[in-house]
């Protein structure tokens, strides 16, 4: 039987112009170790110096206490 392949999202990516904030990727990791890019728009239209890189997690935030 083999593994299903599964992949979580943990890092985006943005471009902010005139307080205009667009997401153009997101990046995966698979249970295999494998790291993958889903870009939203084209890569070649950027440049690097202007995104804007955030984690993601699916999990909520809990409230301390």
């Amino acid at each position: 039987m083999l593994k299903q392949k599964t992949g979580v999202p943990f890092q985006e990516g943005y471009l902010i112009e005139n307080a205009t904030e667009t997401h153009i990727f997101t990046d995966y990791l698979w249970n295999n170790g494998e790291m993958t890019r889903l870009w939203l728009v084209d890569p070649e239209s950027l440049t690097v110096e202007d995104i804007v890189t955030r984690p993601f997690s699916v999990l909520t935030p809990t409230k301390e206490d």
